[in-house]
């Protein structure tokens, strides 16, 4: 289902059902004070009724001269106005009708003659038909026994109340469907932002041209998922274009080894060499296996997205870069000193940091003498790897983290141009700032400081 279609019914439900409710609210409501406004004119009737028997002192006679026992307009004239809008009845004590005003006869039921037998009884209210017209009929006792009954016409007020059901059905009817078309308006200008986002989608993924630009103008939260969407792409562009260029430099860097060795193959096949050149060649071809083999770790390390790889961890820093310089020592042989000064514990990959700390300080163990030390320095937040080497130009320091670039002065050493790439990489992945300055005496330091 669209979601326009989905819109538009919603938006008509809700309305049905606030209409509705309102609507049932209203006629309620009305219809009681309707029938309020009828109850209070009878109270006061009933009071200017009273008034006048109780001045007579004793019910009329039961009997007429005719022999008759009802009798009409028996009361004086005081009475008189009260016949036009209204029905009464006066009941003696055993339910019989003494007093009459009105065209038609009062219903007595079962409750009216409860409280013709019962002076203290509650007064009762109710609407009845008579003659097929509604009436509203209060019956009220009297202290000497007997009941007295009075009746109003609601035609008029019952016709309202069924004028006002129509009106309210009507205006609910027109509600709903303005709703409904403002429903329909406001979800095809919402949809029309994401239309044109889902085309440009799947525009870019059947012909992956990522150099489109979304310009869509909308409401506030359209615009920021357009902007959003823009900056998806930006981001998988510069992906891309890493992407193809660590292949090609990847592809220049393997052509090197590579050639080595199938030139070294080729001489392994002549028939004149003897022993001692076969073994040198193949002590060049395993050099070169394990340059690729390297090459090889460095690239897919470069290439993966480790954040997808490894979850976060707190790493105390200080206890975490004393393994890899405990290893870095076993394994060449070499003096490096770590100096720890209230190392921090910080939230970062374990793997990773392990592997940029070792190739920081297999960088420096390379261009440092052998008779002097590598120090490393942790304090607080902050990793430092010194060395006491040649150190690095002005000009290569603003380079020395791009993928494969090496200085001219160490072109001539062992090693791929992505070591430090790498760190790179792990500084970028934990917001952490990498940088290469001049070692005081001779040499480089290379820090990488984590944010607080």
């Amino acid at each position: 289902m669209k979601l326009r279609t989905r819109f538009l019914i919603a938006t008509s439900v809700i309305v049905f059902l606030t209409v509705g409710i309102l609507s049932v609210a209203i006629y309620a409501t009305v219809s009681k004070h309707l029938l309020s406004e009828v109850d209070n004119t009878l109270d006061s009737r009933i009071i200017a009724i009273t008034e006048s028997i109780r001045s007579r002192n004793n019910l009329p006679s039961t009997t007429s001269a005719s022999g008759n026992r009802r009798q009409r307009n028996p009361l004086e004239e005081a009475l008189l106005p009260i016949r036009f809008d209204t029905v009464t009845q006066v009941l003696d004590p055993q339910g019989t009708v003494v007093i009459a005003l009105g065209q038609v006869d009062l219903p007595i039921t079962n409750d009216v003659l409860a409280i013709v037998r019962n002076p203290f009884a509650q007064p009762i209210r109710f609407t009845v038909k008579i003659d097929g017209d509604p009436y509203r009929m209060l019956a009220v006792p009297l202290l000497r026994g007997g009941a007295l009954q009075l009746g109003k016409d609601i035609s008029d007020i019952e016709s309202a109340k069924e004028g006002i059901l129509l009106w309210l059905f009507v205006l609910g009817l027109l509600a709903i469907a303005a709703s409904g078309g403002a429903g329909w308006f406001i979800a095809r200008r919402t949809a029309r932002p994401i239309q044109k986002l889902a085309a440009a989608a799947e525009h870019i993924a059947a012909t992956r041209e990522l150099t489109t630009t979304l310009d869509i103008s909308g409401d506030a939260e359209i615009e920021q998922l357009a902007t959003s969407f823009n900056t998806m792409l930006v981001a998988l562009r510069s992906s891309r274009e890493q992407q193809q260029q660590l292949v090609q430099d990847a592809s220049h860097e393997l052509r090197t080894p590579l050639t080595s060795l199938r030139a070294n193959s080729e001489l392994l096949e002549r028939e004149n060499l003897d022993t001692e050149t076969k073994n040198l060649i193949l002590r060049d071809i395993r050099a070169e296996v394990d340059e690729l083999a390297a090459l090889t770790g460095e690239l897919s390390s470069l290439a993966s997205d480790q954040r997808l790889v490894e979850q976060l961890q707190i790493v105390n820093l200080g206890e975490a870069v004393e393994e890899v310089v405990e290893r870095a020592r076993r394994r060449s042989g070499r003096t490096i000193d770590i100096h720890l000064n209230a190392p921090s514990n910080i939230s970062l990959r374990p793997s990773q940091l392990d592997r940029a700390i070792s190739n920081l300080i297999d960088n420096a163990l390379k261009f440092c003498p052998t008779s002097q030390p590598v120090d490393v320095f942790v304090s607080n937040n902050r990793i430092e790897v010194c060395d006491h080497g040649p150190g690095i130009s002005d000009a290569d320091k603003s380079h020395i983290f791009d993928r494969f670039y090496r200085a001219v002065a160490t072109r001539a050493l062992p090693g791929s141009g992505l070591g430090l790439a790498i760190v790179k990489q792990f500084a970028d992945d934990h917001d952490a700032v990498v940088n290469a300055v001049d070692t005081p005496g001779g040499g480089a330091t290379i820090s990488i400081e984590f944010s607080e």
